[in-house]
């Protein structure tokens, strides 16, 4: 298994998890926008003895040429976190349409959405996004918006959680 996650922070969590496999995975792909997300990512894969099929890259998530060239082609990719945090609905149409085009049919799609938070507003007025210091504002996206951007991709939606409140969601989608 090939797995990318396109904009993994420092990757703990995906690193946490392949450090639980029985079996590892042919290939991890971390990337961020973050050259500090990437230094801490580097440094995490090495405090671990990861093997050098783990590998972190700095990249931007949005551009669908790099996305689609991916190599190996992921069989796993994962978009959590990311989405939620810009408005333009183009550009995550062109970051899945890369990865559609990286991914052969029947390799999955992992992908996050915020539908609702209580807390908008105070998230906005008191943390600044990797975006030049500016105000963290969450685009909220009804799930079926989100969802439809993963099928104009060519995808399609196997399954989805929600947590307990509806803040949260995670939904794994099919290449077709």
């Amino acid at each position: 298994v090939h797995i990318v996650d396109i904009a993994a922070g420092h990757g703990r969590y995906v690193l946490d998890a392949v450090a639980k496999c029985t079996e590892p995975p042919a290939s991890v792909r971390l990337q961020d926008f973050s050259d500090l997300n990437v230094s801490l990512g580097r440094k995490l894969i090495a405090e671990r003895h990861l093997p050098t099929s783990v590998s972190f890259h700095q990249a931007d998530a949005f551009d669908a040429q790099m996305l689609a060239g991916l190599d190996p082609a992921p069989d796993l990719a994962i978009v959590s976190g990311l989405y939620e945090l810009f408005a333009d609905n183009a550009m995550i149409a062109r970051s899945l349409g890369g990865l559609a085009k990286a991914m052969q049919p029947g390799s999955l799609l992992l992908y996050t959405n915020q539908p609702w938070h209580p807390q908008l507003e105070m998230i906005a007025r008191s943390l600044t996004s990797h975006r030049g210091g500016q105000a963290w504002v969450m685009r909220r996206r009804t799930q079926g918006e989100m969802d439809q951007l993963v099928a104009a991709a060519g995808f399609e939606k196997l399954d989805q959680r929600i947590d307990q409140w509806g803040i949260f969601t995670v939904s794994i989608a099919r290449r077709v």
